[in-house]
């Protein structure tokens, strides 16, 4: 038995390195497929990673450890969304954000209003599910050339779009049941 055990654990390793392989191969081709349908280029999108993350840690620092404010950039261009208990902090918070290196312009819908609840939170998730089934059942409207958040049931779209495109996709999302309210904060290429 200790004679063959070499070759068995080999045997076993050399199975799971093969059924790894293309689960990794896999996630390579899907995150290639999404960086290049995405109008911005890979430099634009780490950007806007940075961008996020710098804006975060300085909002945390000067309103608090856990500020409820979430911050999304594509292209340079900021969204606030989420809720603050006074308007100080929202201009604040706007202020802030134009401090951060290559922010190209903010549009600060942070409301003044307490904490949103694990439900509507949850309804938010459910509600952007549904915004992104319906791009994907309208074979005209391209998913991967926007950015969808949803925040108590209004629904914002980011993207590089062409005019068409932008009254597609707000047109859709608008139509999507659940749906309260949708405000772009597009970047036209016509």
């Amino acid at each position: 038995m200790r004679k063959y055990l070499p070759s068995v654990i080999l045997l076993m390793s050399l199975m799971f390195q093969t059924g790894c392989a293309p689960l990794l191969v896999g996630a390579g081709v899907s995150a290639s497929a999404i960086i290049a349908e995405d109008r911005r280029t890979s430099g634009a999108m780490l950007e806007d990673k940075t961008i996020e993350i710098k804006t975060r840690k300085l909002i945390e620092d000067e309103l608090g450890e856990k500020s409820p404010i979430k911050i999304y950039s594509f292209n340079r261009y900021v969204l606030l969304v989420g809720q603050i208990d006074s308007e100080d902090k929202k201009i604040q918070a706007e202020d802030l954000t134009m401090e951060v290196s290559n922010v190209r312009d903010v549009q600060n819908e942070v409301e003044i209003a307490g904490e949103s609840s694990r439900i509507s939170r949850n309804n938010d998730s459910l509600l952007k599910a549904r915004v992104l089934g319906t791009f994907v059942k309208d074979r005209e409207i391209k998913a991967n050339y926007l950015k969808i958040i949803v925040n108590s049931g209004i629904v914002y779209l980011m993207g590089l779009v062409t005019q068409a495109e932008a009254e597609d996709a707000a047109k859709a999302a608008a139509n999507t049941n659940g749906v309260k309210k949708v405000i772009t904060v597009f970047e036209y290429l016509d």
